[in-house]
């Protein structure tokens, strides 16, 4: 079976956290309107970015919050996840933006890839995440995991995801992915 390693690997993919010099790279994915179309609105300001992951990296270092960059072994940036809001047991994940050059297939290689930092490495047993009702894409792949549908507003559908229901469906497409490379 595959790991994520060897997959971030293959995509000549690393994975670390977000730094004040990624404020322009981040407000460039925030404020695309392809891609901020379904997620909080963020002013086109670099300073403001640069307070925000100053700030940030407090709450990093306390391990309250954790938001990683995806980037090429050469330095190209391609897209940025985080977990955050963690209480108990849980946290919330998020902020899933990739650029549009990103490889096929990586935004969700990252996903899983957060996921598992969550889940294995600091050792949460769920997952809480939002997902706007206007983003089909999304809510169709997010549903593939049977999340638990807490609560939903106009706008929002907010999902509770167990370790068991992340683990089955990883390992689903996981082992498609190395059957489709046999």
């Amino acid at each position: 079976m595959l790991d994520q390693d060897f997959l971030l690997k293959k995509f000549s993919v690393k994975m670390r956290f977000v730094d004040v010099d990624d404020a322009e790279f981040i407000l460039s994915l925030r404020t695309d309107a392809r891609l901020g179309r379904f997620i909080s609105p963020t002013e086109n300001d670099k300073e403001k970015q640069i307070e925000w992951i100053r700030a940030y990296k407090i709450r990093e270092h306390a391990k309250e919050e954790f938001y990683f960059l995806f980037e090429s072994t050469s330095g190209q940036k391609y897209g940025v996840t985080r977990i955050y809001n963690i209480n108990n047991d849980s946290f919330e994940i998020g902020s899933w933006l990739f650029s549009h050059d990103a490889p096929e297939g990586l935004a969700v290689l990252a996903d899983l890839t957060t996921r598992d930092y969550a889940f294995e490495f600091l050792g949460f047993r769920s997952c809480r995440f939002e997902v706007r009702k206007a983003n089909k894409n999304v809510l169709a792949y997010h549903r593939r995991f049977k999340p638990e549908l807490v609560r939903e507003d106009d706008e929002n559908y907010y999902f509770e995801l167990s370790f068991n229901n992340y683990t089955e469906f990883k390992n689903k497409l996981i082992n498609l992915y190395d059957n489709g490379r046999k």
